[in-house]
């Protein structure tokens, strides 16, 4: 994540469940934790679930704070929030224990002032919560959300979600077909309401592996995944047209062949700049590799 051109950071979760890190501030990298108000908290074994390699996500307050999200070993979902003005605050649950599958994907994302994370729960259901003021001290109150039913998703499968527009929210996740599902939701007045839709046919996504998608031009966006055959997929969706498509019908490119891609989670498609659109996966050898784009 990137706070400005000249403060980036990264985080893992160690073998031990800790959560360690890395930061630029234009200097080169670093370890962090060393200036005043940098020491955080949750670089401790035993903080973050390492259940097929552990789940963390982060969300951005502009260029004033961040909060980190994370699987703890008991199935919640822990969280920790730096400020600018005073660094990093203590470690507490944002969803209780038992909320999580041990091997869930995060996805996190903001609307506003709203903070939205979804996770896939131990019976295979999509959960999560929303808070009114993520950049209050308390996150602000939570309102529970149910996306899809227990049994919807794959086990260790991929899932990630993106703005549609300040009311509309699409998750996308694995299903036990090995296919992509996509869900919209809607905020309303006193709760949130859905529709599910198919986006790939059944036998379409290799086991185990992970979803990335990114916003396009207005009302649609680009989703990526790791095909049967270890080949890089991707697909343009118009969200306009997706309740009237209750059938995978979107057009599939292959991105690199056959053989390519490693068996992971780990995809990342991002914009840029208004004209380039990189992705990075972990190709057959274990390197990370990247495609670039320019339109």
């Amino acid at each position: 994540m990137s706070f400005k051109a000249t403060n980036q950071l990264v985080w893992w979760i160690t073998g031990t469940g800790a959560i360690d890190g890395q930061v630029n501030s234009g200097k080169g990298w670093a370890s962090p934790g060393t200036g005043p108000g940098e020491a955080y908290p949750f670089n401790e074994a035993g903080t973050a679930s390492t259940a097929n390699g552990g789940s963390m996500t982060s969300l951005l307050l502009g260029n004033n704070g961040t909060i980190l999200f994370w699987v703890d070993p008991k199935g919640a979902i822990g969280c920790c929030r730096w400020f600018a003005s005073s660094g990093w605050q203590a470690v507490f649950d944002v969803l209780p224990s038992g909320t999580a599958s041990a091997t869930t994907q995060l996805t996190t994302l903001s609307v506003g002032s709203t903070a939205y994370l979804f996770c896939v729960s131990p019976d295979g259901a999509i959960v999560g919560g929303s808070w009114s003021d993520a950049n209050s001290g308390t996150l602000g109150l939570m309102s529970p959300i149910a996306v899809a039913p227990s049994k919807s998703t794959a086990p260790g499968g991929g899932l990630t979600s993106i703005s549609v527009n300040a009311q509309e929210i699409a998750v996308f996740w694995t299903t036990p077909k090995n296919s992509i599902d996509i869900a919209f939701l809607f905020e309303g007045p006193y709760s949130f309401r859905n529709f599910q839709r198919p986006l790939t046919v059944a036998q379409s996504v290799l086991r185990g592996t992970g979803i990335a998608v990114y916003s396009m031009e207005a009302n649609q966006c680009s989703v990526w995944w790791i095909g049967q055959s270890s080949d890089l997929r991707r697909t343009n969706v118009d969200f306009t047209k997706v309740s009237s498509t209750p059938t995978p019908d979107w057009p599939v490119f292959e991105e690199v062949g056959p053989a390519s891609c490693k068996q992971t989670r780990s995809l990342l498609v991002q914009k840029v700049s208004g004209t380039q659109v990189d992705a990075f996966y972990v190709n057959a050898k274990g390197a990370v590799a990247g495609l670039s784009y320019e339109s």
